[in-house]
């Protein structure tokens, strides 16, 4: 029902060629949630073969289309000094939005970093999050506060900020990019920030997604997935019905950025599995030709190192 009845408007800000911000509204999600349309995010969410430097460049690239876009909406942003920003980490998936460096590559300057160590399981009555390391030595007063991750349910994102703000009273305002995020964690973060009475302000890559029962997947093809037309057309042609709608749309985020192996054996074993127990011609040509990337990628990265020249 949210995703039926919210509305999306395309911003008519700066950004370049190819990036577009549409903001999402909706009674259910804070006034400020906004997709943004980031080729480089996209390719991320299109290709689960990718991995590595290839990884770590598109997530870089998309940290760059969201703080150019959340400078000229976020009028916190453009108040502040190098001085008063603050990046809080969420040890370790999201060192690998290289947020940091797209912050230079954006501002010509470093940022401020602060670090909590997140770790989500499973228990009888849901997923729980525990913060096991706190760092906020570089947290300045009266601070404006970047976090990028990825988000499923929110209760990771909820524990990280509430821990934030217990070293830092007087925050300005909360800015947060997730390159996979999650509707549930969206309505979960409008819920902190009504509570909270701080400015928060909430930047998708490319969809909002519907979040499955096991409170870890979100296909793109998810009844309750919020996105453009044309982004979910590319969609289903990358993944087909069946795969749009059964398989996640970044994986685990956490296993690709830091053991790629891991993460690309998985993916051609749960190819592997699907060629055998479908008939689906469509279905079958797409798993092939993710079979044969994720080969690809394994062997590449199976082979003995050489200097770059």
């Amino acid at each position: 029902m949210i995703r039926k009845n919210a509305e999306l408007t395309e911003k008519s800000i700066a950004l370049p060629k190819g990036i577009r911000l549409h903001q999402v509204k909706s009674a259910e999600l804070l006034p400020h949630t906004y997709i943004i349309e980031s080729p480089s995010a996209l390719q991320i969410l299109l290709e689960p073969w990718s991995i590595g430097s290839r990884l770590a460049n598109m997530a870089r690239i998309s940290s760059i289309d969201f703080l150019r876009a959340a400078y000229q909406i976020c009028k916190e942003l453009r108040d502040s000094s190098f001085e008063t920003i603050s990046e809080v980490v969420p040890l370790a998936g999201a060192l690998y939005y290289s947020l940091a460096e797209a912050f230079a590559h954006v501002f010509g300057e470093t940022i401020n970093r602060c670090f909590v160590g997140a770790r989500r399981h499973l228990t009888s009555t849901g997923w729980v999050t525990e913060l096991s390391y706190e760092n906020f030595e570089a947290m300045p007063s009266e601070p404006v506060i970047l976090i990028g991750d990825t988000i499923a349910t929110g209760g990771t994102i909820e524990g990280i900020v509430e821990s934030t703000i217990k070293h830092s009273s007087d925050v300005r305002a909360i800015v947060i990019y997730s390159i996979a995020g999650g509707l549930v964690g969206a309505i979960r973060i409008k819920e902190m920030a009504d509570a909270l009475e701080i400015p928060t302000y909430l930047f998708y890559s490319n969809a909002i997604f519907g979040v499955e029962p096991n409170g870890t997947d979100m296909p793109w093809l998810h009844p309750g997935t919020i996105a453009i037309p044309e982004t979910r057309a590319k969609a289903e042609a990358a993944y087909g019905p069946d795969l749009g709608r059964r398989w996640c749309s970044i994986w685990d985020w956490g296993d690709r950025a830091k053991h790629p192996l891991k993460h690309l054996r998985e993916l051609s074993e749960r190819c592997d599995t699907e060629l055998e127990s479908t008939d689906a011609n469509e279905t079958r040509l797409i798993l092939k030709g993710i079979h044969d990337e994720t080969n690809d990628a394994i062997e590449k990265w199976l082979s003995p190192l050489q200097l770059n020249v």
